[in-house]
C-alpha cells in the first residue's frame, strides 16, 4: 500500500493567490513580449532569483536561462539537468492561453495537509532511490557553509525543542526532491495519485524546482510547500501547501510508484 494516502484536505482558507507558468523559447517569449508591449503593460526581467517571478505583487516576468546559475546555483541545478534548459519560464498572474502558448503549470493556494510525514528512517529510505541517485546534479549536495549560516538564522527564529542540525535538515532537503522523483508519500485526490512535500518550509529546499514542473511533471496535481527561499524572496506563507497542477504526466505512470 502507497504510504502517506489520505484525502488530506483539513480546514484553512483559500487566499485568491494564483499563477500561470510557461516554458517557452526564444521565439515565443519574443511573441509574448510584443504582446505585452502592445496592451501598454509590463514584462519584468528575473535574472538572479527564479522564485521572485511568484510574489503576487508581480503582475507579468519571465525567468531567463542565467537566474538558474545565480544565487541558488547548487540549490538550482536541476534545471541544468531538465529538459527545460535554455528555455524561459513566463510567469503571470492571470491566464496568457490567448496568446495561444501552451498550457500553462497553474500554482493556487490550497488547504491540503498531509496525513502524515516521513519518519527520519523513511527520509534516509528516500534518499537511496535509484531514480533520485541517477538523477541528482553534480553539484546539488556539495553544501557551501553560508548554506549552513542561512539556516542557522531561520532555525533560531521559531520555537524548537531540538538543537539545531544541520546534516539533518539537509537529509529532507534530498529526500524531498527524490518524493517528486519516485514518489512515496501520495494522496489519492479525485482519483488522481499525487506526490506532496514531505517537509515545512526549513526542511526543504528549491521548491521552484516543484513549483515549475522541473521535477515532478509527470504528475498532474502536485502538493508543494515553499522552502525557506521562497518563503524570503517570493514572500509566500511559510509551511502552507500550494496546488500545482498542469504537466505532461499520465496517472499510469503514477501507478507506477511503489513503496518503501
Amino acid at each position: 500500500m502507497t504510504q502517506g494516502m489520505g484525502q488530506g484536505l483539513k480546514g484553512g482558507k483559500m487566499m485568491g493567490y494564483q499563477k500561470f507558468c510557461y516554458w517557452v523559447d526564444s521565439d515565443v517569449l519574443r511573441k509574448v513580449r510584443e504582446a505585452v508591449e502592445q496592451s501598454k503593460e509590463k514584462l519584468g526581467e528575473e535574472l538572479r532569483i527564479p522564485c521572485r517571478v511568484l510574489r503576487s505583487s508581480r503582475d507579468m516576468a519571465y525567468i531567463a536561462p542565467p537566474a538558474w546559475d545565480g544565487f541558488c546555483k547548487r540549490r538550482t541545478s536541476w534545471y541544468r539537468r531538465s529538459d527545460k534548459t535554455g528555455q524561459f519560464l513566463v510567469v503571470s498572474n492571470t491566464s496568457l492561453n490567448h496568446l495561444d502558448i501552451g498550457n500553462p503549470i497553474i500554482i493556487k493556494e490550497s488547504n491540503f495537509k498531509p496525513d502524515r510525514l516521513p519518519s527520519y528512517q523513511e527520509i534516509l529510505q528516500l534518499i537511496k532511490l535509484e531514480k533520485y541517485q541517477s538523477l541528482k546534479p553534480d553539484i546539488w549536495d556539495r553544501v557551501d557553509p553560508l548554506d549552513k549560516e542561512f539556516y542557522q538564522k531561520w532555525f533560531d527564529r521559531r520555537p524548537s525543542q531540538e538543537p539545531f542540525d544541520f546534516d539533518k535538515i539537509f537529509a529532507h532537503h534530498l529526500a524531498n526532491h527524490a518524493n517528486f522523483i519516485d514518489p512515496k508519500f501520495l494522496i489519492d485526490r479525485d482519483g488522481i495519485k499525487a506526490p506532496y512535500s514531505i517537509a515545512d518550509s526549513i526542511h526543504v529546499c528549491s521548491s521552484c524546482i516543484e513549483f515549475f514542473n522541473i521535477l515532478g511533471e509527470q504528475w498532474p496535481i502536485k502538493y508543494v510547500v515553499p522552502c525557506i527561499g521562497a518563503v524570503q524572496f517570493a514572500h509566500l506563507p511559510i509551511d502552507e501547501y500550494f496546488e500545482v497542477r498542469g504537466g505532461s504526466g499520465a496517472n499510469d505512470k503514477a501507478d507506477s510508484a511503489g513503496t518503501l
